[in-house]
């Protein structure tokens, strides 16, 4: 990120020359020094020590963030720290009273040198329960590891707190690890010791939003369209994945986002940080990613292709138009324990998903057919939730258990209606301008440093637009009503049409199951109620056989839902292992996957006289 005052400038030069600043005693700094120290794991644990920078009141609240943006959920990360001490510049003990998870109030601030603290990770203790309504684990790709030798990743917010009222200090991070460890980031080291990386943020926002992750193998980098682009892998040692196997598929993604944002898109470096869980029991569990400015945080199950990481990639890259570019205020001034949150998931989240499907059809990585099934796909999937419910309230009170739960409509209807306003625009435009234009003209009016009225972005857009689209607003988003969208795809000359369609489980076929569980022996069985199961057929499962891992994922017979997930949504025609148990012998069955098809629908383009305005649309020549 960007050094954003003279200052920082000049102890950038200072930390360069003359390695981590120190604080003389009487001489207080305006900004916040940490220290962590990786070379001195015990017992799972990290020691963290933070300078402070000068305090003028007799006490002072140090925090932990309960929540940090993107995630749209309580964390607690002060959960995680132990052994908390407060010293003078003698090395005395402050009073310390911890008043919850995340707060620790401080007696005679004004003498505070310095808190240290012990930090374990969170990937040791995840549940699995990330999205639930009571669930408090951490998501994976928001938490932290500690892999002594092997792994570390720093989510800042659970290794660095903050001093309440400080957080627009800069900070200056000194972490001190193995030579045999490379770190992987988007800031910029400032040390030129290979066992020591400083970086500098302008501020404790900054330093949330800037994940770092050692890894025993070195991260590699790459120019795509003047971005630098570095991809850090962490794989347990007998994995096949790599950077370099994942890094040219990554290349060729991150070059077509860049081609179909154009000038809007101007980061100069793109941190992929990829972290592939053993699938152990102290291991993480959440697969998936999280955004951040400049980076991204990722975590995949071994059986990863780069086509995972690709897509995954896809939807976190569009962030760097919003909400980096275009956000609110409520997320410029994020309040990392009683934050106000933004009513505008609608942008955030569901342009950008939106986004990511759409620039793949235009820039030619899928047909136009594929790109119609996934946004009928969207709208099958987003019925499970509530149609009517207003997308600003929702966004508004996501903290609240009713609200959580409908959290994953974003991704659905709410790339939906981004899909309607896209159309609308075009319509109205005459073909010569979209819903991309108008979040480049946005992100021209505001940027990283500048944020939107919250309450004021609606009328805005609107005003940017056509009346149509502030309708639209108006009734889909803000008031929460249905969305009739065949009325829309009619505009640009789209329509239902009958298709044969895959069957979304390989396992479960009409309604019929083709496996059954055996509790007194805990094992899944193969079931043939007929010879009708090709993906069963076409690797040559035989009724009895104990199945045991699809793709090296263990079949478990204490979780009907689970074991029925392995098969769910298999791309036909890819590659797929299944082993099994026949006759007290483990056998490895593999072949391509091929699926059962049903009588379903689909859309497709059938009315040429809208060829033109679909074209445009889908912004293909």
């Amino acid at each position: 990120m960007s050094i954003r005052s003279c200052l920082i400038i000049l102890l950038s030069a200072v930390l360069y020359s003359c390695g981590p600043a120190s604080v003389t005693k009487g001489k207080r700094a305006q900004s916040v020094q940490v220290n962590i120290d990786l070379t001195a794991v015990s017992d799972d644990q990290v020691q963290v020590s933070i300078i402070a920078p000068e305090i003028t009141q007799e006490t002072i609240h140090f925090m932990f963030p309960s929540i940090i943006p993107g995630t749209y959920s309580i964390a607690d990360y002060g959960r995680y720290a132990e052994n908390f001490q407060a010293l003078d510049a003698d090395g005395n003990e402050l009073a310390v009273t911890r008043l919850n998870d995340n707060t620790w109030l401080i007696e005679n601030a004004t003498i505070l040198e310095k808190v240290t603290y012990r930090v374990n990770d969170t990937f040791d203790n995840e549940e699995a329960d990330f999205f639930t309504r009571e669930g408090t684990t951490i998501f994976s790709p928001a938490g932290t590891n500690i892999l002594e030798g092997q792994n570390y990743l720093l989510n800042m917010c659970g290794f660095a707190g903050y001093f309440e009222g400080k957080e627009e200090l800069s900070y200056t991070i000194t972490i001190d690890h193995e030579a045999t460890l490379y770190p992987g980031t988007a800031l910029k080291d400032m040390d030129p010791a290979e066992n020591r990386v400083v970086y500098q943020t302008a501020r404790y926002a900054e330093l949330v939003d800037n994940p770092i992750m050692f890894s025993n193998t070195p991260a590699i980098s790459s120019e795509v369209a003047n971005l630098e682009v570095l991809l850090q892998v962490y794989a347990p040692s007998e994995s096949s994945v790599t950077a370099t196997a994942l890094m040219l598929d990554l290349e060729a993604m991150i070059a077509a986002q860049k081609h179909y944002l154009g000038e809007i898109n101007n980061t100069g470096k793109y941190a992929v940080l990829t972290y592939i869980t053993s699938g152990a029991e102290d291991d993480a569990k959440g697969i998936g990613a999280l955004e951040h400015n400049y980076s991204t945080t990722a975590v995949f199950s071994e059986d990863m292709t780069s086509e995972d990481l690709t897509d995954v990639i896809s939807h976190e890259f569009f962030h760097t138009l919003t909400p980096l570019n275009v956000h609110s205020e409520y997320i410029q001034y994020w309040d990392f324990n009683a934050p106000e949150l933004s009513k505008h998931l609608w942008m955030y989240e569901g342009i950008t998903e939106y986004f990511a499907q759409h620039f793949q059809v235009a820039e030619n990585l899928i047909g136009e057919e594929e790109f119609y099934r996934r946004m009928y796909e969207k709208m099958n999937f987003s019925m499970q939730f509530k149609d009517q419910l207003s997308f600003t309230e929702m966004s508004a009170n996501i903290l609240d258990p009713d609200m959580k739960e409908q959290f994953p409509n974003v991704y659905l209807k709410g790339a939906l209606m981004a899909m309607c306003m896209d159309i609308i625009i075009r319509e109205q435009s005459e073909g010569e301008k979209g819903l991309l234009d108008v979040m480049g003209e946005l992100s021209k009016r505001y940027g990283p440093d500048q944020p939107f009225e919250e309450d004021g972005i609606i009328s805005e857009f609107t005003s940017l637009t056509y009346p149509e689209v502030g309708d639209f607003l108006q009734k889909h988003i803000v008031e929460g009503g249905p969305v009739n969208y065949d009325q829309y795809l009619a505009k640009v000359g789209i329509t239902r049409a009958a298709a044969m369609v895959p069957e979304q489980i390989a396992f479960i076929i009409a309604k019929k199951p083709y496996i059954r569980i055996d509790q007194a022996r805990e094992q899944v069985i193969a079931s043939f109620p007929d010879d009708k199961n090709v993906f069963f057929n076409t690797l040559g499962v035989k009724e009895g056989d104990v199945l045991l891992e699809l793709n090296e994922k263990p079949f478990e017979s204490d979780d009907l839902m689970k074991v029925a997930m392995l098969g769910y949504a298999l791309e036909e025609n890819t590659p797929v292992r299944l082993k099994i148990l026949r006759d007290g012998q483990e056998m490895l069955l593999e072949g391509p996957v091929q699926l059962n098809y049903k009588k379903g629908e689909t859309y497709s383009f059938t009315d040429n006289s809208k060829q033109a305005l679909k074209n445009d649309w889908l912004m293909q020549d």
